[in-house]
């Protein structure tokens, strides 16, 4: 990933300067061609010429750098903010049990405006909550030993929810898991998120609240309206987030995750071969 990068950078490098000089060299031309026609018609037409070429170029690049890298840059970006983010955050709550815990989150979701959908079932799935306010939506499944598998059960029935029973085209959507537990490979998918559509107008965070060690899991250094919600009512703390509830260590996944990245080559990511998760 960081040769890819050193490339994708010198390439940028090139598209911003070629950039750069074909408006100055445009704008300096359009100011002095009736100058130059006046002196010389030849070199009006070999600077007519020089615009064509220079326009062409610039293009060019532009082209070539977004086809090649345009894609993967979202996706490089993402997965280097997995792997930068702090391991795990601390909550400011109190509750060890599962249902108080959620029960807390739900009551701060009304309070700040929230419509409650309590113990509903969405596409053979029990959530403990589904909150929603405009394009905010919030989603608390309360499961014991959290794994991998919840995980994606879950996001899939959310995903549907969002795109098929609701269909909402934006917004910003919070998976909350509580448990007394999550598993590596849970903790492994936490910081991922979700983006739908064309545009990616529609964004799906994950966040694991675990009651026994009062970790809160989920990708927490990138400001957003989810990173938001999340600090909000599950880990009950304002943002930006203070350094008392930040767990600077990092965890093996994040390290997996880097060891994987190494291979990263852009032919595997475009023909859909490679996966970080």
């Amino acid at each position: 990933m960081n040769e890819f990068r050193k490339r994708q950078k010198r390439l940028y490098n090139l598209m911003k300067i070629s950039s750069i000089f074909g408006a100055v060299f445009l704008f300096v031309y359009i100011g002095i061609q009736p100058y130059v026609a006046q002196y010389s018609q030849l070199a009006a037409t070999i600077c007519s010429y020089a615009c064509d070429i220079i326009v062409i170029a610039v293009l060019f690049i532009l082209f070539f750098y977004y086809s090649k890298y345009g894609k993967a840059d979202s996706f490089l970006t993402s997965v280097e903010n997995e792997i930068n983010d702090a391991g795990y955050y601390l909550t400011s709550r109190e509750e060890k049990s599962i249902d108080d815990y959620s029960a807390a989150m739900m009551d701060d979701l009304e309070k700040c405006g929230y419509s409650i959908n309590k113990n509903i079932e969405i596409y053979d799935f029990d959530f403990y909550v589904k909150a929603s306010k405009n394009n905010e939506h919030f989603y608390i499944a309360n499961v014991n030993n959290l794994d991998k598998n919840d995980v994606l059960a879950y996001l899939e029935s959310v995903i549907n929810d969002i795109t098929i029973s609701s269909l909402k085209r934006k917004g910003n959507v919070v998976l909350c898991f509580v448990t007394d537990n999550a598993g590596e490979d849970a903790i492994s998918l936490s910081k991922m998120i979700t983006p739908l559509g064309k545009k990616e107008k529609i964004k799906i965070a994950l966040s694991i609240c675990e009651t026994e060690t009062g970790r809160i899991y989920f990708l927490g250094n990138v400001q957003t309206k989810c990173q938001q919600m999340i600090a909000n009512f599950a880990m009950n703390c304002d943002v930006p987030i203070k350094e008392q509830y930040i767990a600077r260590e990092k965890l093996k996944f994040q390290y997996d995750i880097e060891e994987k990245m190494k291979s990263f080559n852009i032919s595997d990511f475009k023909s859909g071969k490679f996966y970080v998760h």
